[in-house]
This record gives C-alpha cells, sequence and structure tokens, in this order.
C-alpha cells in the first residue's frame, strides 16, 4: 500500500474529477486482463508437455480435465485470488490520489442516497472485471477457469458478511443436495438478495464500502458471472 502510494506521488497525478473519469476506463480494463492471465497454464506447461502421452491423458481425451485436479491448480488459484487484490488496491489508490476531496462520488452514488466514494467504485468494478477475466478470457474465446478464487478474494476482501451469507447458504443447499455446483448456484442468488436487504436497513457489510444500490448491482453483476460460467457445467465439482 505504501509503494503504491509513493509511487503516484513520484508520477503526481492530477487531482480532478476529470482525472478520476479518465482513470475508471483504463483500469477496470488493466483488471480484466489481469485477471485473465493463465496462470494454470503458465504454471503446469512442463508438467503438461511431459504427459500428453500419458495413458491417464489418452482416456481423457483432452488435457484440460485432467489439468482440474493436479497439483499446480491450487498455486494458480492463489496468484488469480492475489492478482485479484493487488489490482483492485490499486486502483483504490491511484482513483484516491486522483480525486479532489472528499465530495467525488461514483455515478450511482450522484443519483441515490448512496455516499460511495468514487475509488471505492473504481476498485469494486476493477475486481469485477478481473472475474470475468478469470471466467471468460479472451485469449481463449472466453473458455476460461471458475471466476471463483478471484470472486472470494474480493467478497473476503471488501464484503466479507456477503461472503459469510452465501457460505451459509452453500453450506444448507450442499446439506440438502451433495451437489457442490448446484449449491453455488443457489448460494449465488442468496448472496445476492441479502445485500439488497442489508441496503434497504443500512446493514453494512463489510469495511471501506458503504451498501447502497451500487453494491447491490456490483454483487449481482459478480453473481451473475459466476453463474453463468457454472450453470452448464454440473461435472466441474463432481456433480453427477
Amino acid at each position: 500500500m505504501t509503494g503504491v502510494v509513493t509511487v503516484l506521488a513520484v508520477v503526481g497525478v492530477p487531482r480532478s474529477a476529470t482525472m478520476v473519469g479518465l482513470l475508471a476506463g483504463p483500469l477496470i480494463v488493466l483488471g480484466y486482463l489481469g485477471g485473465s492471465v493463465p496462470f494454470a497454464y503458465l504454471l503446469s506447461r512442463r508438467r503438461l508437455r511431459r504427459q500428453l502421452d500419458d495413458d491417464d491423458v489418452a482416456r481423457l481425451g483432452s488435457t484440460g480435465a485432467a489439468d482440474e485436479h493436479r497439483p499446480g491448480r491450487a498455486g494458480a488459484d492463489l496468484l488469480a485470488a492475489a492478482m485479484t487484490l493487488v489490482a483492485t488496491t490499486v486502483a483504490w489508490e491511484l482513483t484516491l490520489a486522483a480525486t479532489p476531496g472528499a465530495n467525488t462520488f461514483s455515478a450511482v452514488a450522484v443519483f441515490s442516497n448512496q455516499a460511495i466514494g468514487a475509488w471505492v467504485s473504481v476498485a469494486l468494478w476493477t475486481g469485477m472485471a478481473a472475474v470475468l477475466g478469470h471466467a471468460a478470457p479472451v485469449w481463449t474465446g472466453f473458455r476460461g477457469g471458475s471466476g471463483l478464487p478471484p470472486a472470494l478474494a474480493l467478497t473476503a476482501a471488501y464484503t466479507p458478511l456477503l461472503l459469510l451469507m452465501a457460505a451459509a447458504a452453500f453450506l444448507v443447499a450442499y446439506g440438502l443436495t451433495r451437489r457442490p455446483v448446484t449449491s453455488l448456484l443457489a448460494a449465488l442468488p442468496a448472496m445476492v438478495v441479502f445485500a439488497y436487504v442489508a441496503w434497504l436497513v443500512d446493514l453494512q457489510a463489510g469495511w471501506g464500502v458503504t451498501n447502497g444500490p451500487e453494491v447491490t448491482l456490483w454483487t449481482a453483476a459478480v453473481a451473475v458471472t459466476l453463474f453463468a460460467r457454472h450453470h452448464r457445467s454440473p461435472l466441474l465439482f463432481g456433480d453427477g
């Protein structure tokens, strides 16, 4: 965090509402590109080359199916989560450095009663772009990872109460169905509903983020991205 602030001081980011708007687009694009980095491939490239002729891979018919359960997957997920948090932190600090005082709010906040700072908004949507990049990277025809590592990192960092509610809904659904993907798909709308209710009753779901229409919209965008990624892949986590 200190390093980011130091870099900003050296660069000399102009403090104006116009600069905040100019920064938002490139930061969100960079968030998407960061999320789309194929860490699983980069970490397991040599291993995949050695195993191209393995009997297991030949039986599976592809290397992608085998890669889901390889040891490198955990490392790739951690890197994806870390990349997302780095991207949101940089977006937060860079936009905050360009904010001319405490009265620069997000576009949604201007038309609502939610006083969410522009830097908070840009950070959240930069993280959302990283989730989209992980789930649908342009380099592979929009067929990517699960989107879960960056999504979990984001909600844990910014809206932990929403994450806890989603986890509770997941556990209840899993106890009833014993199907992980089905449970995930049930937890996603529950998380959106809780975000909306938290806004109505003014319950703070995290730190540094004020509940309201933008956080609810952001939660819905994350949920829709994950739902779109998983609703047609019931075998991803072993559902039968």
